[in-house]
């Protein structure tokens, strides 16, 4: 939607002079204008939800949690709150492409939408750096190999690039104040755009495993944990149960391993990984089946 608002306004006017256009041409790029205040909100405030569920689905930890639940929910809020004043901020709500053709009515003042902006953009900025940050910490504790966390941050982490775009759109927010308004405006809404399109991007991660799995592949990269640590010998090596320390490991978010169960290749989602613990031993039950014992 926002796309398309976005390219329509161009078509009739965004990016050139009130002198160059005529007032019905005016009248439909402001109508555009505003429509993209609407379509710019709600896909921000979805991109930043997509992030946000997708990391639940990564980190084990409470605390991991409550960030991103609090992250998200302050992204809504400001979201709508945004969403609310920019669209209601002239009255009648047509003033806004109206005023082309001399309609009566009235908005608030600019530097109301401007403060509200910066307040917008420094709450997005945080968020966006806190989504960005987060992966590098549930990534840092996986058992995969020194390689292949490397790979993975910047992938996980492209939130962060995304609130490059916020901070530099906020050195354009004092255009607004302008007698020409289409022109004086357009790098507003150029970083707005690629703000969108990098935080749909960073939404979009975990359809990457694929492409991560042919990488890794290509170069060499194992998600295996490295060999060079101490080993744990149990007692059941010498009667043929060793086998059950070679998991496989496939692609970015998928490993395999042994359930509780004993059946063996059944791949799990990353979430359900978690570090090695050096004093936990996999030693199998009565009825034969594999099962964690903490010997400590």
């Amino acid at each position: 939607m926002f796309a398309t608002c976005a390219i329509a306004g161009v078509h009739y006017g965004t990016g050139r002079h009130f002198k160059d256009l005529s007032p019905e041409g005016i009248y439909k790029a402001l109508r555009y204008w505003w429509l993209c205040y609407i379509a710019y909100c709600l896909s921000m405030i979805g991109a930043k939800i997509s992030i946000g569920l997708f990391l639940l689905r990564i980190t084990p930890k409470k605390i991991h949690h409550w960030i991103i639940y609090t992250v998200m929910g302050l992204t809504v809020l400001t979201g709508i709150v945004f969403l609310f004043v920019t669209v209601f901020q002239c009255m009648p709500i047509s003033y806004f492409w109206g005023q082309a053709l001399g309609a009566d009515g009235s908005c608030i003042n600019i530097y109301v939408i401007i403060g509200l902006t910066y307040l917008y953009s420094v709450i997005s900025a945080i968020c966006d750096f806190t989504f960005g940050l987060l992966p590098i910490v549930l990534v840092w504790d996986l058992n995969m190999s020194k390689n292949s966390k490397i790979a993975l941050i910047p992938i996980l982490s492209m939130a962060c690039v995304a609130s490059i775009a916020v901070i530099v759109r906020m050195g354009f927010v004092m255009k607004f104040v302008t007698n020409d308004f289409l022109y004086d405006t357009v790098d507003i809404a150029i970083w707005s755009d690629i703000e969108q399109g990098l935080a749909i991007t960073a939404g979009s991660l975990a359809t990457l495993r694929p492409l991560y799995r042919l990488v890794s592949d290509r170069f060499g990269w194992s998600t295996r944990a490295s060999s060079n640590g101490p080993k744990i010998k149990s007692q059941y090596d010498r009667s043929g149960f060793s086998d059950h320390n070679k998991r496989k490991r496939s692609g970015l978010f998928s490993f395999t391993t042994l359930n509780p169960g004993g059946k063996e290749d059944e791949e799990y989602g990353l979430e359900n990984c978690r570090p090695i613990k050096l004093e936990e031993h996999v030693v199998p039950d009565k009825r034969g089946s594999w099962v964690g014992h903490n010997v400590f």
